[in-house]
């Protein structure tokens, strides 16, 4: 087989690969975002099946580089093609679960925002929250899980950073009774924050 024609059925060969492997990528980022939204147990369950799929494009990948051995090195491209995705893999998922956790408190700051500013003066507590919590200028909305939307005046919540293991500083770590473990602006003076 002469080179040209080699070079040829590797490409023809490694295109679909490499289209596979970032639907994976991408698809599964976007699987996760979605299965934190609803619950808990759906993480393991597409955690397992996007193992699984990852399987597949190896073993794929080394039956491929097998069949193109005698193409020299080169021929190893297609079983490399599954192990390059991953650390973008790693990437994109760290991020989707992150703004899964944040879009939720995000949607409700958005479309209920007269009721929370109504809460702020004095009014109900908005639709979902059961109790407001106040620590100087400081509100909360509590929710499930740990979470909450917090009204910071002053904008010191933006300090909590303890998303995979950043600082939280001295004076917002204990706030409102709980460790604060990290927090994300929603709008304006406005952040979704977790509790620990």
């Amino acid at each position: 087989m002469s080179d040209g024609r080699q070079g040829a059925t590797l490409a023809a060969t490694l295109r679909p690969r490499l289209r596979w492997c970032m639907a994976w990528v991408i698809g599964g980022a976007a699987a996760l975002f979605v299965a934190n939204l609803g619950s808990y147990w759906a993480i393991p369950v597409v955690a397992v099946l996007l193992a699984l799929c990852w399987l597949g494009l190896l073993v794929d990948g080394l039956v491929r580089s097998w069949r193109l051995r005698a193409a020299g090195m080169a021929a190893l491209l297609p079983a490399f093609a599954p192990i390059v995705a991953l650390p973008f893999a790693g990437f994109l998922a760290s991020h989707a679960l992150y703004w899964s956790h944040v879009a939720p408190s995000w949607w409700l700051l958005r479309s209920e925002r007269g009721a929370f500013d109504r809460a702020l003066s004095g009014g109900p507590a908005p639709a979902g929250v059961a109790i407001v919590e106040q620590v100087g200028p400081r509100r909360a909305f509590p929710m499930v899980n740990g979470k909450a939307i917090v009204h910071d005046p002053t904008d010191r919540m933006a300090a909590a950073r303890g998303w995979n293991g950043g600082p939280v500083a001295a004076d917002i770590r204990n706030i409102f009774g709980n460790n604060t473990i990290w927090c994300q602006r929603l709008d304006s003076h406005w952040f979704h924050c977790q509790f620990g």
